[in-house]
């Protein structure tokens, strides 16, 4: 694989202190707290995470609700400017149908290698390496160049309350550069697809299915106002990595009974773009058709509703940040071939508002989340965990 090399034995010593049993000790510890959505349940994980850590260690607790927090965890720099920040998610989406899982999934049952439980990929994994680097950072006693931060952030898995709240707040908007520690497959992801979803609703008229020529069909119009948006939309550029934008009906609603043309209809898109892509674009093409729809059938009524919007985000190749991660990852045994997420992570909602370079770069298959029998390779989360303590060993200390 391209820029994967094996470990030399001095490296494998020089991080001896991570080791898998390290891993798996506090990944159960995460898998085991419950905190699917929507209940989150993030504080008490957030509790959970400090009572592995030193008392004196400099955080704040940010309270959501009664029961969700996000945390964020300072090891003071030189100066107070710049610094890194690693994002990692605490909530995970529901289970499912727990028959369907070979194993409880929260009792985070280890075969081998391999834990499972939900969460263990997306992305509890990518917080246990990131625990395990702030451990190590803490146990060196050296005060790094500039600030790093660590944050665990809630309800990534929703509408995003935890990472907006950790920029209300102010304490990591200056930072230098962000690693975003979702699961990437043994590879460094320096680009995501944006979301953006419509709910498109349209208000006919109704009549008697043998006489369509007195009704408006509120169906066929979603329909074809559907059809038209996807042409438009996926007949787009293609990005290197990404491909292209596509359009997927996600929920589709109308009619009442067979013999009556139906008066209302209600269609919702899950629209996932490409780097490039203008939202406000797609949103114009939306209401072009939408009002031509309304001048060629005078009664309808047609609205656009945008539920979503998150921009699709990129990381230039020639970024410091790429480069030195890209270096780090071949160091530990990790690929440097070009990977990109079709997924939204935390970055959707942060980078657009402090304008610093990220990548995504965590433990665990990407593939696998959401999933049920979720599982991720202690070995991955051990692996990312020596990535992040060789970067900040290399670049902050």
């Amino acid at each position: 694989m391209k820029g994967r090399r094996q470990l030399k034995k001095e490296d494998d010593n020089k991080y001896a202190q991570i080791t898998t049993e390290q891993c798996k000790q506090i990944l159960q510890k995460l898998v085991q707290i419950n905190t699917c959505q929507p209940e989150g349940n993030e504080g008490k994980l957030a509790d959970v995470i400090l009572e592995m850590l030193p008392e004196n260690i400099v955080y704040k607790k940010i309270n959501h609700s009664k029961t969700r927090a996000s945390l964020i965890i300072k090891v003071n720099g030189e100066t107070e400017e710049g610094g890194i920040a690693f994002v990692g998610h605490m909530d995970t989406v529901a289970c499912g149908d727990y028959s369907q899982w070979s194993y409880p999934p929260h009792d985070a049952i280890v075969k081998g290698d391999i834990l499972y439980g939900r969460g263990s990929a997306d992305m509890k994994g990518g917080d246990a390496a990131m625990i395990l680097a702030l451990k190590w950072m803490l146990e060196t006693k050296k005060r790094p160049k500039k600030s790093i931060y660590f944050c665990f952030t809630a309800d990534e898995e929703s509408k995003g309350s935890g990472i907006c709240g950790i920029l209300e707040d102010g304490m990591v908007n200056k930072v230098d550069e962000i690693i975003i520690c979702e699961p990437s497959d043994e590879k460094i992801g320096t680009c995501e697809k944006g979301a953006f979803w419509l709910k498109i609703t349209v208000q006919g008229k109704q009549s008697h299915a043998s006489r369509p020529d007195l009704g408006i069909n509120a169906v066929e119009y979603v329909e074809k106002l559907v059809a038209e948006l996807k042409e438009q939309v996926e007949t787009g550029e293609v990005h290197p990595i990404l491909g292209t934008t596509t359009a997927s009906v996600t929920k589709l609603c109308g009619g009442i009974m067979t013999n009556i043309i139906p008066p209302t209809a209600e269609a919702e898109l899950d629209i996932r773009t490409v780097p490039g892509v203008s939202h406000e674009h797609i949103l114009k093409c939306t209401e072009e058709i939408a009002d031509r729809f309304r001048k060629e059938m005078p009664g309808i009524q047609i609205t656009v509703e945008v539920m979503n919007d998150r921009p699709a985000l990129e990381t230039s190749k020639d970024s410091p940040l790429v480069k030195q991660i890209m270096k780090t990852a071949q160091m530990v045994g990790i690929s440097t071939e070009d990977k990109g997420h079709y997924f939204y992570t935390d970055a959707s909602q942060i980078i657009p508002e402090i304008s610093v370079p990220f990548v995504i770069a965590g433990p665990g298959d990407d593939a696998l989340a959401h999933c049920i029998n979720e599982h991720i390779s202690l070995e991955s989360v051990r692996r990312y965990a020596k990535l992040y303590q060789k970067y900040l060993e290399k670049y902050y200390l």
